[in-house]
């Protein structure tokens, strides 16, 4: 069994946005040789998270308008950026995507996207721990 772990350091934008990792995440795997195993995704945040997904510019649409249903202008007892808390909430902080062959095994329309959610534009750092032979 062998373990290799990086951190891709991602800048995002403020609000609403997202960044595509899937070509950064899948070279990574494939330089570590792992070639059977698994490759975990995480985010150290509470205003950010994962999603895998088709990246299709309606689709990101349609999501942008889900997390916009959590209104900013409500009032919350988290006053700073409740909203923001709570739209990373309906995603995830971690994903594992098995990976054999030495890449990642994503359906032909998924994608590994990081959304922000946080006030203010953020540089962020994804934890990749490939695990395997």
């Amino acid at each position: 069994m062998v373990l290799f772990r990086d951190v891709l350091e991602v800048p995002t934008e403020k609000g609403i946005s997202y960044v595509d990792l899937t070509e950064r995440i899948a070279k990574l795997v494939k330089e570590c040789k792992i070639v059977e195993g698994m490759c975990n995704i995480f985010v150290p945040a509470t205003t950010a998270a994962l999603m895998v997904n088709e990246n299709d510019r309606m689709l990101i649409e349609d999501f942008r308008r889900t997390f916009n249903a959590i209104d900013e202008r409500k009032l919350y007892s988290h006053t700073q950026n409740a909203f923001s808390h709570l739209r990373t909430n309906l995603l995830d902080t971690e994903k594992t995507i098995p990976v054999s062959s030495g890449k990642l095994l994503l359906g032909e329309w998924q994608s590994i996207m990081l959304w922000e959610f946080d006030t203010k534009p953020r540089q962020r750092n994804i934890v990749i721990t490939v695990t395997g032979d």
